[in-house]
């Protein structure tokens, strides 16, 4: 019961500082809307969100350099003062000055502390900008390519794993999605594979797919995280009003994720989202047992969802 309780309260607050991160960024870009002029934030792609297919391997390839000639060794001139000795000296360390402030400078702008507001930015200038703030503030990557975020392979969030109180929770912290839970049981585990879509916080709508278990003998409710080993090969693309938001490409994931800065025209509406994905399963029985927790959930074969192989492929 203790640890229960221990996990319970761990979750909750890692939701509390997830969920909140949106509202600080659009608070802290408020607040510091009394500075003269803006600072251009930089975004800076940490990885790429683009994967190799299933049994494709990442190569790198040396560049190969041919004719190389052997050049004549320079001759070292000795100063031939002590005045010139100095000045040599004098240019060497101001030329590290000037690196290291370079340095410093490029940091510094692309820190979420240093990014400001117009006040009189438009509301869609806003939500952009507190968009690079929880890149900053939730670890969130870039993809500059497809225009959105998402989280990489392995977040802090991985530590919590996952229960119910986060969507019960969700509400408070202005989270508002549509949710899908498919339980089953494969190999000795139970399996729950869950889809989001809808509003996160003031700032993003997207969507997520996250894969977790549990050994069948624990009675609490509380999922781990999928391994490494237990993680799945998926896609996904999320569609506002039927366009295009963005697409994760074909990769192993425990949680596919894609978020853009925007707001829906009603929180309470997520009518207006809808995802197409390819989940790949391990086998046969798998795919059987993912695909029966479909059908409770009301989806229907070949009308919502259809299977090639061991690929099911779902519309929602």
């Amino acid at each position: 019961m203790m640890n229960k309780t221990k996990s319970t309260i761990l979750a909750l607050v890692a939701l509390i500082v997830v969920c909140g991160g949106s509202f600080l960024g659009v608070r802290s870009l408020n607040n510091s809307s009394s500075k003269p002029e803006p600072v251009a934030p930089v975004v800076v792609t940490t990885a790429s969100s683009s994967a190799t297919t299933k049994g494709q391997d990442l190569a790198t390839t040396a560049p190969v350099i041919a004719d190389i000639e052997t050049l004549p060794v320079a001759t070292t001139k000795e100063p031939e003062t002590t005045t010139e000795k100095e000045t040599t000296e004098k240019e060497s360390v101001e030329n590290e000055t000037t690196t290291e402030k370079t340095v410093v400078e490029t940091t510094t702008a692309i820190s979420p502390e240093n990014i400001t507001v117009n006040p009189n930015s438009s509301p869609e200038q806003l939500i952009n900008d507190a968009a690079v703030f929880s890149e900053g503030f939730l670890s969130f990557m870039f993809d500059p390519e497809g225009a959105f975020y998402f989280t990489n392979g392995d977040p802090w969030q991985r530590n919590f794993g996952f229960n119910e109180l986060y969507d019960i929770a969700a509400p408070f912290a202005v989270f508002y999605y549509d949710t899908m839970r498919c339980k089953f049981n494969y190999e000795n585990k139970d399996w729950l594979i869950q889809f989001w879509k809808g509003q996160y916080g003031f700032v993003f709508i997207g969507a997520e797919i996250g894969v977790y278990n549990k050994p069948e003998t624990r009675e609490e409710n509380h999922y781990d995280c999928a391994s490494n080993e237990d993680c799945l090969y998926m896609s996904m693309t999320a569609y506002r009003k039927g366009v295009e938001m963005f697409t994760r490409d074909y990769a192993k994931y425990w949680w596919c994720t894609g978020f853009v800065p925007g707001k829906l025209d009603k929180f309470s509406d997520r009518s207006e989202l809808s995802m197409k994905c390819r989940i790949t399963m391990k086998d046969y029985s798998m795919l059987m047992n993912f695909v029966g927790a479909l059908k409770e959930n009301g989806l229907v074969m070949n009308q919502n969802f259809t299977t090639s192989g061991l690929d099911v492929f779902i519309t929602w």
